[in-house]
């Protein structure tokens, strides 16, 4: 059910309205909570999970197995590692991978529907599973709505969190305003779940602990400010992975060469990079190997000329455009946030790019085309750039998650700087630091979302029924 006003009390109380936030409730709600609050600070629900391009990541699948696909866990670890070059936790990659499969079942089960198409040359991770249009967080937030024992109640921003017992260990509560009035406290008997989201568009935590991304545009949800940070920080939680904040390449600058966005706009991502594209900068000179990950080029392109890339391509990789939004480079063109031409020449005019310079760079990169090697950048070469019309995407940088924050046990329990469990305090979704170490693989935050906001959920419902703060 929807409500216009806060209750005075609730069984579990989940605070921010994403993916993780939504698992967190139903799982509360199923596992016995007879009064569950699904608090959104902002007028609508599902924050960066709506605007999430990446898919699910899962193995082992039916639809895996039906498309010819070998996965496992194994593999999905060794992936996981790989991208987040060993620094991951290995207690919460495990839980993980223990229970990404029940994760997948469980959001079919909600009605949440699934693609699958086995990757090819240069294109999606064996593990993804697509889920376009913000469908998964629509679905799960009918579920909430239609649940007699879940309220959802929008546009109330939590401020700080209550403790209460006599030791002032146990968060019993929130406070909904910045006033000293007890009517506007919220008391939970089972806990509080933080599913607040990072802090891409939070100034003061950029500020404090990615500086280097300030140039960067600001994405996300519009509600990630850092709350939970804030609100468990007070409490004395335990923080980690900092220092690996980065940002998003791919980011649409449809006015270019104004780099301002359309605030009225979701941003977009397109990356023709791995489809054939090559990225260069306003030199018309490469700079990276388009083959790696897009948070590993956006520290590339962010150190180029006023933080701006093309991705550059023709007429072949045109014709791999697909309905994902990630991919789907026709849907870009109508959109107008691809330039294009009949000749290179005229491309470099249209961008204001070294024309030369230019031809001398896809010169090269076609040669090593037909060498098989890339002399620059080791990148694994398919076709050749071309065949006209040739098509250019401005783009940039974006910060669209932080992916760091406090510090959990695998009983998704928020843990203070001694390593001790916040009674009756616990954490979910991106807000949780952790499980991905120095890097995002595409498609684990969602899945990581789902899965950590079931078990919070379920944990604090036991809360409630028997005290337990696990």
């Amino acid at each position: 059910m929807i409500a216009e006003h806060v209750p005075p009390r609730t069984d579990v109380l989940v605070i921010g309205g994403g993916i993780a936030g939504h698992s967190a409730a139903l799982s509360a709600a199923e596992r016995g909570a007879a009064s569950v609050v699904l608090l959104e600070k902002t007028a609508d629900f599902g924050g960066s999970s709506r605007q999430a391009v990446g898919g699910f990541a899962f193995a082992g699948t039916d639809l895996q197995r039906e498309a010819g696909a070998f996965d496992s866990n194994e593999e999905l670890r060794r992936d996981l590692l790989k991208s987040g070059e060993g620094r991951n936790d290995a207690a919460l990659l495990q839980l993980f991978l223990d229970r990404q499969l029940d994760a997948y079942d469980w959001l079919r089960q909600h009605g949440v529907e699934f693609g699958y198409s086995r990757p090819v040359a240069g294109g999606s991770s064996v593990h993804t599973h697509s889920n376009w249009g913000g469908q998964a967080i629509r679905a799960l937030h009918e579920r909430v709505l239609s649940h007699p024992r879940v309220c959802y109640v929008p546009g109330h921003a939590a401020q700080r969190l209550v403790r209460g017992d006599e030791e002032r260990t146990s968060v019993v509560g929130v406070k909904l305003t910045a006033s000293a009035d007890k009517a506007s406290i919220l008391h939970t008997g089972g806990g509080v779940v933080l599913a607040t989201g990072g802090f891409s568009r939070g100034r003061q935590y950029m500020e404090a602990f990615a500086p280097q991304l300030l140039a960067a545009i600001p994405s996300g949800g519009i509600g990630n400010t850092g709350d939970g940070l804030r609100m468990a920080t007070a409490l004395g939680a335990g923080l980690a992975d900092m220092g690996w904040v980065s940002g998003t390449f791919g980011a649409a600058l449809p006015g270019y060469p104004d780099r301002t966005p359309r605030d009225e706009e979701p941003l977009g991502l397109l990356f023709p990079i791995y489809s054939g594209a090559v990225a260069v900068n306003l030199h018309g000179k490469r700079f990276a190997d388009e083959s790696a990950s897009y948070k590993a080029i956006g520290k590339r392109c962010l150190e180029q000329p006023r933080g701006v890339a093309f991705q550059l391509f023709d007429s072949k990789t045109m014709a791999l455009s697909r309905e994902a939004p990630a991919h789907n480079f026709r849907a870009a063109l109508e959109r107008g946030e691809l330039r294009h031409a009949d000749t290179l020449a005229e491309l470099a005019t249209q961008l204001g790019v070294d024309g030369a310079e230019l031809m001398r760079t896809i010169d090269q990169y076609n040669g090593d085309a037909d060498a098989g090697v890339d002399g620059q950048f080791g990148r694994k070469i398919g076709a050749k750039i071309d065949q006209g019309p040739f098509y250019a995407y401005p783009c940039g940088v974006a910060v669209t998650t932080t992916f760091c924050g406090l510090t959990i046990d695998t009983a998704t329990r928020v843990l203070d700087v001694h390593g001790e469990p916040i009674a009756h305090l616990y954490a979910a979704g991106e807000l949780v630091a952790g499980f991905h170490g120095s890097n995002y693989m595409s498609g684990s935050a969602l899945t990581k979302s789902v899965v950590t906001g079931r078990i919070a959920g379920a944990n604090a419902a036991v809360a409630s029924l028997t005290g337990a703060t696990a």
